[in-house]
């Protein structure tokens, strides 16, 4: 059996891009590590190509920590995927498990040929005779085969001829069987002259409603071969096209290219939180389903009117401040999920955290309804009237500060 290998080339041109991220920022590995959750010496292990994170959640984090454009995310999230898969190794060329193409080209591999067809011969001494294959591909003793070319030649009155086997064919019995197809057939003529009896019609009737199922599930892509099989992270094709027009037909806005990224990874998560699904951001049968037939229908609010919520809810300069948080963290996002290392996740507009959910008593669907999320914002910062939760978001708080008033400015020359 072949084995496998890393894909060093990949995994140096993913290091590679994470050099480069990384050195677009002025934040050292130490600081990266505090807001990543990271360790300094892992974070130096995956940029210089000894590491490759299990999940690309680990890599998104870094990746905007570093300020990474989306262009960036795509390209980060194609080569983590190149990178994460191994190479096989092609197979010992002794063992018959991999040969050579036409054009002479090796590792191609191939199932290895069958034993060739043995070419049927006269049988010798006494033994019985071989059998023989008939062109439907079925194989019949010799005896039977004789058998039947004696039914076929008309042998005569007086007995058919004897077989190799030393079966001899009886004319009456031949005839009585010839009789007895007769009247089966002459039966099988009048029931259908009839119409059928009731059983008939019915299964007539369960087949046209049969075929009806079968038009629906037609238009269902995702229950049909090729995308029968769960679809995840890393996928890309048409299948994954198909997915994304439902989830933007349910109401969560998204780009659809096709690619299974972190995109559509969040997305996914959202609407099995919204349907009732067990949360793990692999569609499979569950999600398909609920994708075709569930009542979710989400409605996202305009940016302008998030930040009129929050400005409603926090006081003063800290209403700036807590809608410079809301841009920092998600780009006021209300659907935004983020998965962590250890399995947990951050929800919604403020990402707020599973355990901040469980001290506040509420739930990741609660979380995902953007009123309630900020309220549960302001429920964090109220106690110390502080953004401590958000701290991650310290270091480019003022940036984000300035683009939102530059871009207020505009809005209001025009």
């Amino acid at each position: 059996m072949a084995g496998v290998r890393e894909n060093t080339a990949a995994i140096e041109a993913f290091a590679e891009k994470l050099r480069e991220l990384k050195g677009n920022t002025s934040h050292s590995f130490e600081s990266i590590a505090r807001r990543t959750g990271v360790s300094r010496s892992t974070l130096h292990r995956y940029c210089s190509g000894k590491g490759v994170p299990a999940e690309f959640a680990t890599v998104e984090r870094f990746a905007r920590c570093c300020r990474a454009e989306r262009a960036d995310l795509t390209e980060l999230h194609r080569l983590w995927v190149l990178a994460s898969e191994p190479v096989p190794l092609p197979a010992d060329a002794a063992d018959g498990s991999a040969v050579r193409d036409e054009t002479g080209e090796a590792g191609v591999e191939r199932e290895a040929a069958g034993p060739p067809a043995v070419a049927a011969s006269e049988p010798t001494g006494g033994g019985p005779a071989p059998a023989t294959t008939d062109p439907g591909g079925i194989t019949v003793p010799a005896a039977a085969a004789d058998a039947a070319a004696d039914a076929s030649d008309g042998a005569g009155p007086t007995g058919g001829r004897e077989t190799d086997a030393g079966v001899r064919l009886r004319p009456r019995l031949s005839a009585l069987l010839l009789v007895l197809a007769l009247l089966v057939g002459a039966g099988v003529a009048a029931v259908a002259l009839s119409g059928g009896g009731p059983d008939d019609r019915a299964r007539e009737d369960e087949a046209a409603g049969g075929g009806a199922g079968a038009a629906a599930d037609e238009e269902r892509a995702l229950l049909r071969h090729p995308c029968d099989e769960p679809i995840a992270m890393g996928r890309h094709d048409g299948c994954v096209e198909e997915l994304q027009e439902l989830l933007v037909a349910r109401g969560l806005p998204m780009v659809v290219d096709a690619q299974f990224g972190p995109e559509t990874l969040r997305r996914v998560t959202a609407f099995q939180v919204f349907a009732g699904l067990g949360v793990n951001g692999v569609v499979g049968d569950e999600t398909k389903l609920a994708l075709y037939e569930s009542d979710v229908a989400v409605e996202t609010p305009e940016e302008d009117e998030l930040a009129e919520l929050i400005r409603e809810l926090f006081p003063g300069e800290d209403a700036d401040t807590a809608v410079a948080v809301a841009a920092c963290a998600t780009k006021f996002d209300p659907l935004y999920v983020l998965g962590n290392e250890n399995g947990t996740r951050n929800w919604g507009l403020f990402q707020i955290s599973d355990s901040r959910l469980n001290d506040l008593r509420s739930t990741p669907l609660e979380a995902l309804d953007w009123e309630t999320n900020i309220r549960l914002a302001h429920a964090l910062w109220e106690p110390e009237e502080s953004f401590e939760h958000w701290s991650h978001c310290f270091a480019g708080i003022d940036r984000v500060r300035e683009e939102m008033a530059a871009r207020a400015s505009g809005e209001r020359d025009q």
